[in-house]
């Protein structure tokens, strides 16, 4: 995914040299799993697991094929040829073409030495969902395969969301179900990785993984162990950095956790990059000197992202000062604002507010337009949709945001209805839309056709799992195993069903269910409080909620404001 010059430590990684990468004993779980479908012709036997996992394939020869050599196609995709993005390295839209030996006991079919990575006790694993058996002479039985997939050891499916009565429920359901089947195959390596290409953590990948995952398995055993891995090894995009506040202060409010919190503590203030707020009252990275780049652990050149790959920018102007990189730095310091105030440091709450303060008034006041937008960075005049949406969703812009609205919605139309970002960067406009009030958008984005969207995944590649990119065409060495790309996880959760926490561990939350939802629902979602449970019927339009104890709902229904207590109420 970040193509960089960071290719010394992808390379170490690769070959399983970095030993704090690699899994411990506990660090997965493996499962078996069968195929759901076994198709016969013209001497072709395909296998087709229903879904993409990381897993291995073993085979057993009868008494007709034992000892003769059988060929195997391993592959992800259902095009039974390897498609544009597939090369000789182990990257991309993964194939394997292979030969095997049957003999009378199971064969494990041999992986690439990079299948290896993150795993234990030697085992290797490949995302595959189909395998084509060739050469294969007689009767074909089921129970001559074998196949394991790994699984984080805490994953357990606790939440989810079912819709009922509508053709949007239809969608909305296919989407949930690939979001669902995202987080548990990427779960693979017991900590949140970016793919199956590099099979290494990042802070934003971990960001949007780990938000769905409170949802879905509501365990903190994978976020936390992946926060530490990005403690020791952060990665080059200065916007990854606010990232890791960002992970720090979810896990507060869906756990409640104030010691874990302070232990991060002094990290979270070595990355808020509030020391290197410069006298222009922003942050321009090309700048750090030795003294940070050692604090911040630097070992690569840093350097600004906005978004990836390159060609989903919407053509944003990369200047030194630049507006999304000041406006995720300007996130960081108010979500460290809170954090010093939940562990009672008034003292640098106050310093982190101020940080705010001062980026906040630098960008109004040097990266915006004579007609209100922000432009891409100090010195430009181009404003991507990214230096719309973002400094909009973080809080940068007071009053009237009529004129970014319009913008944004201009960029959408010029992307046909789809998105104008990557599928990274779809979770920070989703949030903004709908906290925006903007939910019939948010959710025809959500559900768009275009070849900008998830429905493009799930209708052209029968997508199981959420891809790095939009589509193969997009990124020529594209995976098709990013969680990045599972905004909807805790979207969908937090505001359709609209269940999110208000204050640390669950004290206080809403449900707030989007107007723009035209189906019913039935949804639960685990808490450190017990089990929220939630149920709409569109035709007696009443819903049924359960409070855990020692928590109160504070819900919105249409124009009706009121609190619920412990207990199952109908209203």
């Amino acid at each position: 995914m970040y193509e960089y010059k960071v290719w010394m430590k992808i390379l170490l990684v690769a070959w399983g040299m970095v030993s704090t990468v690699c899994a411990n004993a506990d660090s997965m779980f493996v499962k078996r799993v069968a195929p759901s479908v076994i198709n016969h012709d013209n001497g072709q036997i395909t296998l087709d697991y229903g879904s993409v996992r990381f897993a291995d394939f073993k085979l057993k020869g009868d008494l007709k094929n034992a000892g003769h050599p059988i060929r195997l196609v391993i592959r992800e995709s259902a095009i039974p040829i390897p498609l544009p993005s597939t090369g000789p390295e182990p990257i991309g839209v993964r194939y394997l073409d292979t030969k095997v030996i049957a003999t009378h006991h199971f064969t494990t079919t041999p992986l690439r030495r990079a299948d290896g990575r993150l795993m234990d006790d030697n085992r290797r694993v490949m995302p595959f969902r189909y395998v084509d058996i060739y050469g294969w002479k007689g009767q074909f039985s089921p129970e001559l395969v074998e196949s394991n997939y790994a699984v984080a050891p805490d994953f357990q499916r606790r939440g989810g969301v079912t819709f009922f009565g509508s053709e949007q429920a239809k969608s909305l359901n296919r989407l949930w179900r690939l979001m669902d089947s995202t987080l548990e195959s990427t779960s693979f390596a017991g900590v949140f990785v970016d793919g199956d290409r590099e099979r290494l953590p990042y802070e934003a990948d971990g960001y949007i993984n780990a938000l769905g995952w409170y949802y879905l398995v509501g365990d903190t055993v994978t976020p936390r162990k992946t926060f530490a891995y990005l403690v020791e090894h952060p990665s080059w995009p200065t916007e990854w950095q606010a990232h890791l506040i960002f992970m720090a202060w979810a896990d507060y409010l869906y756990t409640g956790d104030k010691q874990w919190l302070k232990e991060q503590y002094d990290w979270l203030k070595t990355v808020s990059l509030l020391d290197v707020i410069d006298n222009k009252g922003l942050v321009n990275i090309e700048n750090l000197n030795k003294s940070q780049k050692k604090a911040l652990k630097v070992t690569y050149p840093m350097g600004d992202i906005v978004d990836w790959p390159k060609n989903q920018r919407d053509g944003h102007d990369m200047r030194p000062y630049n507006t999304v990189t000041n406006a995720f730095i300007y996130k960081g310091l108010v979500d460290m604002q809170n954090i010093a105030l939940a562990l009672g440091n008034d003292k640098d709450a106050t310093r982190f507010s101020d940080g705010a303060r001062r980026i906040k008034q630098a960008l109004n006041e040097q990266a915006r337009d004579t007609n209100g937008l922000f432009v891409d960075g100090v010195g430009s005049s181009h404003s991507s949709a990214h230096s719309l949406f973002i400094p909009w969703g973080f809080g940068l812009v007071n009053g009237d945001t009529s004129v970014l609205e319009n913008a944004l919605k201009a960029r959408v139309q010029a992307y046909q209805g789809g998105f104008p970002c990557s599928v990274f960067a779809a979770q920070f406009l989703l949030e903004t839309y709908f906290e925006a009030g903007l939910d019939d958008e948010a959710i025809a984005l959500m559900l768009n056709r275009s070849l900008r969207g998830w429905f493009n995944m799930l209708d052209r590649y029968d997508a199981t799992v959420t891809h790095e990119a939009w589509d193969v065409s997009f990124k020529d060495n594209e995976d098709w195993t990013h969680a990045w790309g599972a905004a909807p996880a805790n979207v969908i959760p937090k505001y359709v069903i609209g269940i999110r926490p208000l204050e640390a561990g669950w004290k206080t939350w809403t449900f707030q269910p989007s107007p723009a939802l035209q189906a019913s629902f039935k949804a639960q979602f685990p808490t450190p409080l017990g089990m929220i449970k939630a149920s709409y019927d569109m035709t007696s339009q009443r819903y049924t909620l359960t409070v855990p104890a020692n928590s109160v709902a504070h819900v919105k229904i249409r124009d009706e404001v009121f609190e619920l207590q412990t207990g199952t109420h109908s209203f």
